[in-house]
């Protein structure tokens, strides 16, 4: 008879195990912040529908007197809030980026996006019926006060 062997259980090395931490948390940290707009109401992540779209600062040159083929407008960084118009609700909160898009995933339904920027006195809400397996494309504009 042949004398056993003994299994020695093996640890994995450390730095293995450091290095599986910070590959695993940042990921699972970018799958829940994705899961759903912040607020009360917000749709999970497999809904296929809400709304997408641009904030823009409005007039940015001299409107009077301009061809009409002279886009007066730029892209603003904003907060963009949602809110249901049923239950005058606030459902979801998204920031835009420099170049002002925002896409917010809703149910089906009738909703009022509100944008605000720094430095801009006035942007004008917005009311999106968004149908479902559908993104409604809107844009919002703020005005600038120049004419």
């Amino acid at each position: 008879m042949l004398p056993q062997r003994r299994r020695i259980a093996r640890r994995p090395p450390a730095g293995l195990l450091l290095a599986l931490v910070a590959l695993t948390v940042p990921v699972a940290l970018a799958a829940c912040s994705e899961a759903a707009p912040s607020g009360s109401g917000g749709a999970p992540a497999d809904v296929r529908s809400g709304v997408r779209g641009v904030v823009v600062r409005w007039p940015t040159c001299p409107v009077e007197g301009a061809p009409e083929s002279q886009d007066c407008s730029s892209p603003a960084e904003a907060t963009v809030r949602v809110r249901d118009r049923s239950s005058d609700t606030e459902v979801a909160t998204a920031h835009t980026g420099p170049d002002g898009r925002f896409r917010v995933p809703l149910r089906a339904g009738a909703y009022e996006v509100r944008a605000r920027t720094s430095g801009t006195a006035h942007c004008a809400p917005v009311e999106v019926t968004v149908r479902p397996d559908a993104y409604t494309k809107i844009t919002v504009r703020c005005d600038t006060g120049l004419r």
